[in-house]
């Protein structure tokens, strides 16, 4: 029998919700230490609180009932992936699987709290992105990340054998009462009240979320919604969904959530994050023109980048950019053209190219392009073949080989930078090794971050994030 939507819909309506969110649980508790399919029961929670209970008389939910409804789950729709397979698009395959598993695998870097708020609150614009979080939530950002960073340190306590602390699932009264004492019982409700799912508003909740997938047939590929509550109210306490959402949450829910309710917050956010890339280089001592001063070089018509390193040739444009839930799911080479022809794809046709051409015709050439998110591709050789018919200047690649152009996200960013500020060594050493490991299949990474792993960086320590460190540290009142 073909296992359709419709088919598992029905079998999950005739459950109490209770029960399948139950059993769903005791899954998630199983995978506490250890990685594995977690999406799929994401899935089945999500379908659960839009569909479960629906059929009466409920039937009662037995072990065996509710592992033939994840199965199910499991195997619903195999063959989007495998037909790719079938066809010889192994890449694409990939990418799918890329989608549906590894934002559950980032982890939190303790400096991640000190960037954000870097980037949210200490650098300005024309546009206050602190205000508008703050009329929207109730929280100031350094309210947000400072609660966020104390649960985060309280979550890991259990790893550790000899701490105090005892986590176990949930933010226990006691605990959120030392959450008050350290910033205000008002500030904890309004952290509470945006990130824990209330699982009476659930069905309203879901169908807000930005970053669904509309087709059902393609959801068990989607970004789960819990990334944006990483709490549910479950037996009338605050319990934690799991771990690897929460890791998410933490390094992007200020992100998503302004890229969802403030219409003004992208080009706030991209010009920010060029100010952020900069800081980066100025401290790295870093000799760099900028797009101001390239404009004046090349001219006001030309297609400029954010930053040309001298002493490396390296060019460098930001793009704080994401892939819409589409072609995350489906990434065909003609949807992946049509979501990335005027963000990646033009940086390096119609602005790398362009000024690494003018202003270094005759010796080797570095690009890179740094995103906030992070992206399946750790360097351009794909996209180049998925863009090159489409841009006329394709045949001056030459200029600059998509093979010496990577794709990194600012986490990735600050590592490098940090690689190179304890290692003593340079930044391209560093990308002449990424380049040539790329060129063989055993050694080729499928992310940017993947080829800084071998360096076991420490933690970044920028002296621009000092204030920001300072200020988030945790104390008494």
């Amino acid at each position: 029998m073909e296992i359709t939507f419709s088919y598992i819909r029905n079998r999950i309506k005739e459950h109490r919700k209770e029960d399948l969110i139950d059993n769903c649980y005791r899954l998630l508790d199983h995978y506490r230490d250890e990685f594995g399919p977690i999406w799929f029961i994401f899935l089945l929670m999500k379908w659960t609180y839009l569909y479960g209970g629906e059929k009466y008389p409920l039937k009662a939910l037995t072990t065996q009932k509710f592992n033939v409804i994840l199965q199910n789950i499991t195997d619903f729709n195999s063959e989007h992936i495998s037909n790719y397979i079938k066809i010889g698009r192994l890449d694409i395959a990939m990418h799918i699987f890329y989608s549906q598993q590894f934002y559950l695998q980032k982890i939190v870097r303790k400096e991640v709290f000190s960037i954000q708020l870097n980037l949210y609150e200490t650098l300005s614009g024309k546009y206050d992105i602190g205000k508008s979080f703050k009329e929207k939530t109730g929280l100031s950002i350094f309210d947000f990340l400072y609660i966020m960073q104390i649960i985060w340190l309280y979550v890991n306590s259990r790893k550790h054998d000899d701490s105090n602390l005892n986590f176990e699932d949930y933010l226990e009264i006691d605990f959120l009462n030392v959450c008050a004492e350290l910033t205000s019982n008002e500030k904890i409700s309004n952290f509470l009240e945006l990130v824990v799912l209330d699982p009476m508003q659930s069905h309203k909740k879901i169908n807000e979320y930005k970053r669904n997938v509309k087709v059902e047939n393609l959801q068990h590929l989607e970004t789960t919604f819990f990334t944006i509550y990483p709490f549910q109210l479950y037996n009338d306490k605050v319990r934690l969904v799991h771990e690897r959402v929460l890791n998410h949450s933490i390094n992007y829910f200020i992100y998503d959530y302004l890229k969802s309710n403030d219409e003004n917050f992208t080009t706030e956010f991209g010009n920010r994050f060029e100010k952020y890339i900069q800081l980066g280089i100025m401290e790295s001592k870093f000799s760099f023109i900028n797009e101001n001063q390239l404009k004046k070089k090349l001219g006001i018509n030309s297609n400029l980048i954010d930053f040309y390193l001298e002493d490396f040739n390296v060019f460098i444009e930001c793009k704080a950019i994401e892939i819409q839930p589409t072609p995350l799911v489906n990434p065909t080479d003609e949807i992946i053209f049509n979501s990335l022809k005027e963000s990646i794809l033009k940086a390096y046709f119609k602005q790398l190219l362009n000024v690494s051409k003018k202003i270094n015709s005759t010796k080797e050439n570095w690009g890179l392009i740094i995103t906030y998110k992070e992206l399946y591709w750790s360097q351009f050789n794909d996209l180049f073949e998925i863009g090159k018919d489409k841009f006329e200047n394709s045949i001056d690649s030459h200029f600059l080989p998509p093979e010496n152009v990577f794709i990194l996200d600012i986490f990735s960013w600050n590592t490098l930078l940090q690689i190179i500020k304890d290692k003593k060594i340079t930044l391209i050493e560093i990308l002449e090794k990424a380049r040539f490991n790329n060129s063989k299949p055993e050694t080729k990474k499928q992310t940017f971050s993947m080829h800084l792993d071998e360096y076991k960086s420490k933690p970044v320590t920028f002296k621009f994030l000092e204030k920001e460190l300072k200020k988030l540290e945790i104390t008494a009142k």
